[in-house]
């Protein structure tokens, strides 16, 4: 199986998609279980509220992520960037998580999300928008939803 090509528009229409995945049967095609998928985008969207702490990001990606912020957010993001080791560790579970818990707090955070006017400062991308950062989540679900198949 291959990377699912996803476009969402809002981020109510990437939710859509992670719930309908959820109500089925799935696999995955990547590296990691849905559950752990979806906890990912979780972890990032609470980052996105400023509900948890981002992590020191390093130098390098500060300064080469306002130049490619505009690029990222009109997508699609490409699979295959690998994070550092101290951002993977903070973004990615190595246990696996229940598809149900996850779906759950991620349902939390686009709520949060969704009920917010201003976002606090992107630790790599800088300032953004609202619109800019759920752009910019509607690419992050596209890359990783992408790797979901119904089974």
């Amino acid at each position: 199986m291959n990377h699912r090509s996803l476009h969402f528009d809002t981020l109510n229409d990437a939710m859509a998609e992670a719930e309908r995945l959820a109500a089925t049967d799935v696999v995955t095609t990547g590296s990691y279980s849905f559950g752990q998928i979806l906890d990912h985008l979780g972890r990032t969207l609470r980052m996105a509220t400023g509900d948890i702490d981002p992590p020191k990001v390093p130098l390098l990606l500060k300064l080469f992520g306002p130049l490619v912020r505009g690029r990222i957010i009109k997508g699609p993001a490409k699979p295959g960037f690998k994070l550092p080791s101290v951002l993977q560790d903070y973004f990615w579970s190595q246990d696996d998580i229940p598809v149900d818990s996850a779906l759950s707090d991620l349902k939390s955070a686009h709520q949060r999300f969704a009920g917010m006017q201003e976002v606090p400062r992107n630790p790599m991308f800088g300032k953004l928008s609202h619109e800019q950062t759920e752009q910019l989540q509607c690419r992050h679900f596209e890359l990783h939803l992408g790797f979901v198949n119904e089974a």
